[in-house]
């Protein structure tokens, strides 16, 4: 017996079987066997009861925790040999769709209980209730059978403990299909397909593939393990229903046979079983019989064969049943330390998850709501200026130029919020033609890097600026247009005059078009700094600037991130306030604008600065007659553009005979004047949208977050949340529960028993 389990450790570990060794005394055998057999059952328990409190509540994909699942196509023995391991016959499924959903099978070897005992998973009281073999039969059958036409990840839980029933557990999944009759078939054929993948795609998983003896090549599920698992690390093969097989083996062929004449490679774990099998409805002697005695057929018929020694731990059931107890034990003890790790972390984050739902069961009480709110809106709104000042760590809602104007385009047109001819220039066809216009020409600063936050903004400056500059006068003046401008002549009329009242008709509504996208732009940039803002104030925990910031942004995010009504209020609150200083901008902006217009020559004025050029080589120390000299002549230069323009205008002709001359040179000056204005407005664009939309915005967003009101339905959404929160505190304490002991029974096992090390 060691040496059997000797060999079948070899084979879980993918080794040779080691030559036998000089045996122990029958006395220390047997007492050596009894701590074995008493581990591996403790340790088995442990398992099983760690899977049953954890199921559904945790994703098994992070979760450590090992399985064996058998997979297979219908008809190729995957039932009969589930009935080896579980040492009896029985069929779980009634009806003619097969099963539709896992079956996890919880099999424990008890020396002298017969029958065996059988029980079901009781859900509701986490707890085992035994039921007569046919009771669970029927409890297992209308399982499936409530899946109707689909499938279910729901597993259904059974566990079978007998004198003849291997130490082990697994999960039988449905069969693969090969031939649909119909559209309904085809469709629960997929299903199926798709929730046998799951499982297999789950690294934690070891897969027994159960496929028909013969040619190798024709194992269709095996392919489908070495897609998943390529170097078939947790694959096992079972190549089932052997004495088919007996008459085409022979000395010659039957170690290339086992070989899988060369179409199996090395390194995969394989087994070539038969089972039990008979005629009529009940054995015709005791199952676990049987199956020994084919087992002991499946070895002496290779044998005589010629069967290599080395495959001779390959064959019959029995050897299978050796390598799973111990492949079995090898799994689950190598699990334990990391899945006491994962634990422990998942104790901590329920932890943490319950101290959150805590707190914000104590903000949605009746009598605090709106102070809660209230505050969270006052810390997010610190938050925005955090984002604004500039912040690595959020990702969230990044965008290139391109993306950008893309999706402000498509608000646009989705809000109507301005004209189509409000957003394209007429010197650009479509969007794409500016885009291009943008990288290619203008070279905009992070053009193709995405931004957020007070970056983005920058970069918006750039392009505004840009868009502001090909604002057009767009019309000719006529000889009746200057002529009607000029009056009756009963009273004064200057052409100064005359000019103001022309550019007064076209001008500034030109410099509004422009200024309505920029405003726009500006308010719909503000908008969509939300949700970055939020994922801020989530990622500065455990981030390198989570020393810069209070705790309470971190935990303010998370209330809100999970209180939708809270979120939705800050949110509308936040969207008012920029509606708000977007209103505020487009009035001083057009209030500045109109102001120019009146007196366009008046207020003209150039700057001052010299020219850039030359050197200071030359250049001494300034003396009282120089500092007088070079004020004078940059009061001089100041004024140079206006003594240009009122010059031009001085040479236009009264006469109304030279009326389409005068006309020309009142278009020439007017062309010049403007562009000047637009140019100025251009210069002036970041300043003023830094000065009439962001710092005022910045300076009253938490003076308007203070003062957020709550509407009824606002707080009867509340008082919804706060029952389902009630019902998401007891969930999150029942896992806390389920978690310490989980943790407990892992830490006494390995202080008891050893493992995992």
């Amino acid at each position: 017996r060691r040496y059997a389990w000797r060999q079948a450790r070899q084979l879980a570990r993918g080794r040779r079987p080691a030559p036998a060794r000089r045996r122990c005394g029958p006395r220390l055998l047997c007492a050596m066997a009894d701590v074995a057999d008493a581990r591996k059952k403790l340790l088995l328990n442990l398992i099983s009861e760690v899977k049953a409190r954890l199921e559904g509540k945790v994703d098994s994909v992070s979760f450590p925790i090992p399985q064996f699942i058998v997979i297979g196509k219908q008809s190729v023995g995957k039932s009969r040999l589930i009935e080896g391991l579980a040492g009896e016959p029985f069929n779980f499924v009634s009806g003619t769709l097969g099963s539709r959903r896992p079956t996890v099978l919880e099999l424990r070897n008890v020396p002298g209980l017969t029958p065996s005992r059988w029980s079901v998973f009781d859900d509701a009281s986490q707890s085992w209730r035994s039921y007569p073999i046919k009771t669970v039969m029927t409890i297992v059958g209308q399982a499936h059978e409530s899946c109707g036409n689909s499938v279910s990840e729901v597993p259904i839980r059974v566990k079978v403990e007998g004198a003849d029933t291997v130490d082990l557990g697994l999960v039988d999944l449905p069969g693969f299909r090969a031939y649909a009759k119909d559209a309904v078939m085809m469709d629960l054929s997929k299903k199926i397909d798709n929730l046998v993948h799951k499982f297999m795609a789950d690294d934690n998983n070891v897969m027994i593939c159960v496929e028909e003896a013969g040619d190798a090549a024709g194992f269709a599920t095996l392919g489908k393990c070495k897609q998943l698992d390529p170097s078939y690390r947790r694959t096992i093969l079972i190549r089932n229903k052997l004495d088919k097989y007996y008459g085409d083996l022979t000395p010659s062929n039957v170690n290339q046979w086992l070989e899988g004449f060369g179409d199996l490679p090395d390194n995969l774990v394989r087994f070539a079983v038969s089972l039990p099998h008979w005629t009529g409805a009940d054995p015709p002697k005791p199952f676990s019989q049987m199956r020994s005695d084919v087992a002991d057929t499946d070895v002496k018929t290779m044998q005589s064969k010629n069967a290599s020694a080395k495959y001779i731990a390959t064959i019959g059931f029995d050897h299978f049943r050796l390598f799973m107890e111990v492949k079995t034990q090898q799994l689950f003890a190598d699990a334990l330390a990391p899945m006491l790790t994962r634990l422990k972390a998942m104790k901590d984050e329920h932890t943490e998850r319950m101290e959150v739902i805590s707190e914000e069961i104590a903000t949605v009480k009746e009598d605090s709501i709106l102070h809660a709110t209230r505050q969270a809106g006052i810390c997010f709104a610190q938050s925005f200026n955090f984002l604004m000042e500039g912040a690595l760590s959020s990702e969230t809602n990044r965008k290139t130029i391109e993306e950008e104007l893309r999706a402000f385009h498509a608000y646009v047109e989705k809000t109507q919020v301005l004209q189509r001819s409000d957003i394209l220039t007429n010197c650009f066809p479509d969007l794409d033609a500016y885009i291009n216009y943008l990288r290619d020409t203008v070279k905009l600063p992070g053009m193709d890097v995405q931004l957020n936050g007070g970056a983005q903004f920058k970069r918006l400056m750039y392009e505004v600026e840009v868009f502001t500059r090909f604002a057009g006068l767009g019309q000719k003046f006529s000889a009746k247009d200057v002529i009607q401008a000029r009056g009756s002549g009963l009273h004064e009329t200057t052409w100064e005059n005359t000019i103001t009242t022309l550019m007064m008709q076209s001008a500034p509504s030109k410099m509004r078009e422009k200024t309505a996208y920029v405003g726009e732009r500006l308010k719909w940039f503000f908008t969509e700094q939300k949700e970055c803002t939020l994922q801020f104030m989530l990622a500065i925990r455990g981030s390198p600037e989570e020393h810069m910031y209070s705790n309470r942004v971190y935990k303010q995010a998370q209330v809100i991130d999970r209180n939708e009504t809270m979120k939705s209020c800050i949110f509308k609150a936040f969207d008012d306030t920029c509606a708000r200083h977007q209103q505020s901008f487009m009035g001083m902006w057009n209030d500045w604008m109109d102001s120019m217009f009146q007196s366009p020559l008046m207020l003209l004025k150039a700057g001052s600065m010299p020219k850039i050029g030359g050197t200071y080589e030359t250049e001494i120390a300034p003396t009282l007659e120089s500092t007088k000299q070079r004020i004078e002549e940059e009061r001089d230069s100041r004024g140079g553009l206006q003594k240009k323009l009122k010059e031009q205008v001085k040479r236009i002709p009264d006469d109304d005979r030279y009326a389409d001359q005068a006309v020309k040179m009142v278009q020439s000056i007017i062309e010049q004047t403007f562009g000047v204005i637009r140019c100025a407005v251009s210069d002036q664009m970041e300043l003023y949208s830094k000065s009439f939309f962001l710092l005022p915005m910045l300076r009253r967003l938490e003076g308007d977050m203070a003062q957020l009101d709550l509407l009824e339905e606002d707080r009867n959404r509340y008082r919804a949340r706060c029952e389902l929160l009630r019902e998401e505190a007891t969930k999150s304490s029942g896992i806390l529960t389920d978690l310490d002991w989980c943790i407990d029974a892992v830490q006494k096992f390995r202080i008891t028993c050893g493992g995992g090390d």
